[in-house]
């Protein structure tokens, strides 16, 4: 169900969407200029520009769905094969 601003109020798009506290890409703007991807398990690491995410994500690309993305080829991906304290420890450091 979405949520009308009040008549007169200047409210952005992203605002009215729930994000479920997620840290979205808008989030970054004028305070990152690359977004840096490390696992604390392995020595997989990474860093991605935060203009090419947004062009290809959007503004309200979350960084969940982006790790999401970046480590499904991760091996330690919580499955029923993988131990609780084995599984992926991909992070934003």
């Amino acid at each position: 169900m979405k949520r009308a601003a009040p008549p007169g109020v200047n409210v952005r798009v992203s605002e009215l969407m729930p994000r479920s506290g997620a840290i979205i890409f808008g989030d970054l703007v004028g305070k990152l200029g690359l977004v840096r991807v490390a696992c604390l398990k392995c020595d997989r690491k990474g860093q991605y520009r935060l203009a090419k995410l947004i062009a290809h994500h959007g503004r309200d690309g979350r960084l969940v769905d982006f790790k999401d993305q970046i480590t499904s080829d991760c091996p330690r991906r919580a499955n029923d094969r993988v131990a609780l304290h084995e599984i992926c420890g991909a992070c934003f450091p």
